[in-house]
């Protein structure tokens, strides 16, 4: 076969492969994939998946009868969890929001009528009493952010790991549900030792508990 031949037909299956949407493998690659496509939705869009998300996890609250949980603000393209927060909030459940420090762990705090300031990395954060991690141990529901996850319920952050070891710090862990768009939910992803399976997922369309963990 001709060499322009082959390397036509390269093209076109790399094309094809690209089309078609097959699945990076690497972390890398997972993230570099899912910055790129939350950065491409418009703003019609990123409003239909805020309400859809609402109606999800106000859903799944109320199901697990949830008197206080954690949940997060969410970062331009994030999945924005804003509409559940003030839902939650007018139906007096405790939301307790993250507060980043520079080791690279959180700290919480009950959003409150004091509100909110920009913290460590731009992102605004809860002003309020600081508590450390453990004050999860004692809620009905940790809802977190994600990059993706995987139908084994492996979760996959951004690479600094402040989800990690909090999860791994903590005695007692209520159920954990990481938050997506629906595209981010993978056919695997690549697990190392120190990552931790989530409980469940919440995308637009749909709210799924992992049978194979806890939650």
């Amino acid at each position: 076969m001709p060499t322009n031949q082959r390397s036509e037909r390269s093209e076109s299956r790399r094309d094809t492969t690209q089309r078609d949407g097959v699945q990076p493998r690497t972390k890398p690659q997972i993230r570099a994939t899912v910055r790129t496509s939350r950065a491409k939705r418009s703003l019609e869009a990123r409003q239909r998946v805020r309400d859809q998300l609402t109606a999800q996890l106000i859903s799944l609250a109320t199901q697990r009868n949830a008197k206080a949980v954690s949940c997060y603000l969410p970062t331009p393209g994030e999945p924005d969890t804003t509409g559940f927060i003030d839902w939650a909030r007018a139906h007096n459940i405790d939301v307790f929001l993250p507060i980043s420090r520079e080791d690279r762990g959180l700290d919480w705090a009950r959003l409150g009528a004091a509100g909110t300031t920009t913290g460590l990395h731009g992102i605004q954060e809860p002003v309020g009493e600081k508590h450390s991690g453990e004050i999860l141990s004692h809620l009905d529901l940790l809802v977190i952010p994600a990059c993706a996850v995987d139908e084994q319920g492996m979760r996959l952050g951004w690479g600094l790991g402040y989800y990690d070891r909090l999860l791994a710090s903590l005695n007692t862990l209520p159920p954990v549900f990481a938050v997506i768009h629906d595209d981010e939910l993978l056919a695997h992803i690549p697990a190392d030792t120190h990552d931790i399976p989530v409980s469940g997922v919440i995308t637009p369309t749909q709210t799924r508990l992992f049978s194979n963990n806890p939650g």
